[in-house]
């Protein structure tokens, strides 16, 4: 890359931690979400959480510059941890349209997630209706995590990462604004604390100039698919 162009978009989300009894079918504890909350699906509570947030990009937008990412990493602190329950679904995705969580979390179940195909059976029970174009989705990585049964006993529910998918179009944009969300899904219902560390967005590339013809299609195509949702 042009050490002249290159740029490091990045975005912290704080971490946070959430409890209740066992019994409990909601969080009742979240007197440290930092800014996190509870996602619904159908109207119905859920256990999942979701943190969302912004990149802003109109300063390089009023110079008509347009943004060519390189890669995507997800930097982390410490461990996560979860007692009680079998483990998490952690999906983050950068996307240069608006998320709705409630969307997202209903994707992670049914095993597609923001840019794939909505499985039939999403459809089905009737939502999934925000089926979202691959090219707004920059950057997305999922994980999977399960308890660590090598430490017994586990009495602070730290869990290892089982497996971690990358999706996403890293398409160049020329959208004013970056959207950040991150959807976490615990398995089960028997959790009594849930231990979420604090993380960072990296998507490393270049900022440059398009001829003008191929910058104004971008541009209006990035207008369209925002007033898509």
């Amino acid at each position: 890359m042009d050490a002249d162009r290159e740029r490091v978009l990045t975005k912290m989300i704080p971490p946070t931690i959430w409890g209740k009894a066992a019994e409990d079918p909601e969080w009742t504890d979240f007197a440290y979400d930092n800014g996190w909350e509870t996602v619904s699906l159908l109207g119905v509570p859920t256990l999942a959480i979701s943190w969302q947030g912004t990149i802003d990009l109109s300063g390089y937008a009023r110079d008509y510059k347009t943004f060519y990412p390189a890669g995507g990493v997800i930097q982390q602190g410490c461990y996560t941890s979860c007692t009680g329950g079998s483990g998490l679904l952690i999906l983050t995705a950068v996307s240069s349209t608006p998320l709705d969580p409630s969307n997202v979390l209903g994707q992670m179940i049914y095993g597609t997630g923001p840019g794939f195909i909505n499985h039939g059976a999403y459809a089905a029970i009737g939502v999934g209706a925000d089926q979202q174009d691959w090219t707004t989705i920059t950057f997305c990585q999922t994980e999977a995590l399960v308890p660590n049964a090598n430490l017994l006993p586990n009495v602070q529910g730290i869990l290892q990462s089982m497996d971690i998918q990358q999706s996403g179009s890293m398409q160049p944009t020329a959208a004013q604004v970056l959207y950040i969300t991150k959807v976490v899904y615990p398995f089960g219902n028997d959790q009594t604390l849930l231990t979420i560390p604090a993380s960072r967005i990296v998507l490393p590339g270049t900022m440059d100039e398009e001829p003008e013809l191929e910058y104004l299609m971008r541009l209006a195509r990035s207008v369209e698919l925002a007033n898509q949702v």
